[in-house]
């Protein structure tokens, strides 16, 4: 997809997309999408679903976003548009609007719901049987109602917590004096059919001023998830941590990247998915949507993947796809995982622990692999028999490749290079590793197809 850089080829690629059913695609790589932002994700039937905001114009002064889509993918390198919202159309917001703010999307009782914000002012809800389907504004009215124009009750995130209790969290602006119960960030419970609050909102509860606000009011770009028994308050690069879903959130931390940002996690892997200004323009006005390898810390902190923040060719690769001429593959940069766990790594860092039989990961679409491609892992054991590393093709019952056999290091942070010979055809392969032994058989930290020097 290219960018549009002028409004009126805009409105003309609009009206194309709205009336004639056209059907676009993303990048292969970073960024994911040119002129879009505000990305949340969500996954159903094995593919992931984003929500995005279009941006009017480079060049024009403002934020001005005249329509939502919506893409999927079923991994993370082809985009498919489902659908393109017009507001106009489906909702109460009226002909000619540009206030298509940020969004969420929420999958329960065999519907589809888009939860999106009404420009600074509040939140409302569309309701679908699938995402490119029809979408209906079932209220006709605000889902929040604001009582006065200092009350901001947008950025919503709707999250559905383990025991399948819903909750609609969105900011809460204040900016009068008067009103500083009102800078809060806020949480409701919602009822089942997802449209309704099951209790009013109350304060989203932080040990900072306003969430990550300042004395004024709390910030926008707020999201808001969970991973494991925490949940997680964030806001561009900064977040919060609490055991209740009420908070009081706290131990403010940075992940790594500005901009209005989405976590989300798929085939055991974590994502952060995030939009900044469009590298091609310059202007804050017009932005991109970003992804990168989301890691979190035995001790729960996230970390946005170091190499693809700093390495050029490997964040423009993006994620889910894979080149041979790498120097390393990080083994914690899989795709599937099956058995074994992300953790950290003896000498900081991340690597992939408790491996045990039957065990695997995937990494599809390796470029440039050569053909009998040469290969060697990182690996260290405890185990006195060590393992065995498989390598297929496509799945764990695919083609056997190569095998290569692991000792025992003399301990899970004593590292060995091992390496075999795979029988390959050149060009782009889907890679997986199984594993094969007795008890945890290793940690690998990394594996390359450049020969052992």
């Amino acid at each position: 997809m290219k960018s549009i850089s002028t409004i009126k080829q805009l409105k003309q690629w609009g009206a194309v997309a709205l009336l004639g059913g056209l059907v676009g695609t993303g990048y292969a790589a970073n960024p994911i999408l040119h002129g879009f932002v505000d990305p949340a994700i969500r996954v159903w039937n094995g593919r992931m679903y984003l929500a995005v905001g279009k941006d009017l114009d480079p060049h024009h002064q403002g934020f001005a976003m005249p329509y939502w889509a919506i893409y999927s993918s079923d991994d993370l390198v082809n985009w498919k548009q489902e659908k393109v919202i017009d507001p106009s159309l489906v909702s109460y917001m009226g002909k000619g609007n540009l206030n298509c703010w940020a969004t969420d999307i929420a999958f329960r009782n065999g519907k589809f719901y888009f939860y999106f914000s009404d420009g600074g002012k509040a939140t409302g809800v569309l309701v679908a049987d699938k995402p490119d389907g029809d979408y209906v504004d079932v209220l006709k009215k605000h889902l929040t109602q604001p009582q006065n124009a200092h009350q901001n009750l947008y950025d919503p995130t709707i999250f559905t917590d383990t025991d399948g209790t819903a909750y609609l969290i969105f900011g809460r602006d204040g900016h009068l004096a008067a009103e500083k119960e009102s800078r809060h960030y806020q949480i409701a419970k919602m009822n089942e059919d997802m449209v309704s609050f099951a209790e009013p909102s109350r304060d989203l509860l932080t040990d900072q001023p306003y969430g990550f606000g300042d004395a004024k009011h709390a910030a926008d770009h707020n999201y808001f998830h969970k991973y494991k028994d925490t949940y997680y308050l964030s806001r561009d690069q900064g977040y919060m941590t609490s055991k209740s879903v009420y908070g009081p959130f706290s131990n403010p931390r940075k992940t790594g990247q500005p901009g209005h940002t989405c976590f989300f996690s798929f085939h055991g892997q974590w994502y952060h998915i995030w939009e900044f200004t469009d590298d091609d323009y310059g202007v804050r006005t017009y932005r991109q949507v970003m992804i990168t390898y989301l890691h979190y810390k035995d001790n729960g902190d996230m970390l946005d993947d170091p190499f693809f923040l700093k390495h050029a060719k490997g964040f423009a690769c993006g994620v889910g796809n894979y080149d041979a001429n790498w120097e390393t593959i990080e083994a914690e940069w899989f795709f599937d995982i099956s058995g074994a766990e992300k953790r950290d790594g003896p000498a900081g860092g991340f690597e992939i622990q408790n491996i045990t039989n039957g065990c695997y990961l995937k990494y599809p679409q390796v470029k440039n692999l050569p053909a009998n491609a040469p290969v060697s892992f990182q690996v260290s054991s405890a185990n006195p028999a060590g393992g065995m590393i498989q390598i297929h093709q496509g799945g764990p019952d695919g083609p056997l490749l190569g095998t290569c056999t692991v000792p025992c290091t003399q301990g899970w942070d004593k590292y060995q290079r091992v390496s075999t010979n795979l029988k390959n055809a050149a060009g782009t392969v889907d890679l997986c590793l199984t594993f094969v032994g007795t008890g945890e058989l290793m940690h690998l930290d990394w594996f390359t197809f450049q020969p052992p020097k």
